[in-house]
């Protein structure tokens, strides 16, 4: 009986990203691309993490120091700051941006749609400060 491989599961964009940027926020410090592939289980190849650590350095969530002939990589943002990101590229890629903020407004959950005022809200108290 011939043991049939199974393909890896095909994981979704930014996944990898995540995972990488999780392992980097339990690093005592700035850790290597070995550190963060055996981190993640050894199932990546290295040069799969040092690619991902290489797009979040262009991305700005991460950051990189040179110790020896290698990098050490320290997280600058989080998932949630990734993601936030990704968002303001994606507007700034629109020439319409009131169109593309009113769609996404228009297509919040109830939850969301208070949660963003409310972000908003304190954003506009924290731009004003205390003295107005």
């Amino acid at each position: 009986m011939t043991s049939q491989r199974q393909s890896p599961r095909r994981r979704r964009q930014g996944e990898l990203e995540g995972l990488v940027l999780s392992a980097l926020r339990e690093a005592d410090g700035p850790a290597s691309a070995g550190w963060v592939q055996e981190r993640l289980g050894g199932d990546l190849a290295y040069t799969t993490v040092i690619t991902i650590l290489t797009r979040l350095l262009a991305k700005g969530a991460v950051t990189r120091e040179r110790t020896g002939r290698s990098f050490a990589w320290t997280p600058v943002s989080d998932r949630a700051g990734l993601a936030a990101y990704k968002m303001r590229r994606l507007l700034d890629g629109e020439s319409d941006r009131k169109a593309v903020l009113a769609g996404f407004v228009t297509s919040l959950e109830p939850d969301d749609a208070r949660l963003l005022r409310e972000l908003l809200e304190r954003a506009k108290d924290e731009e004003d400060g205390p003295d107005r």
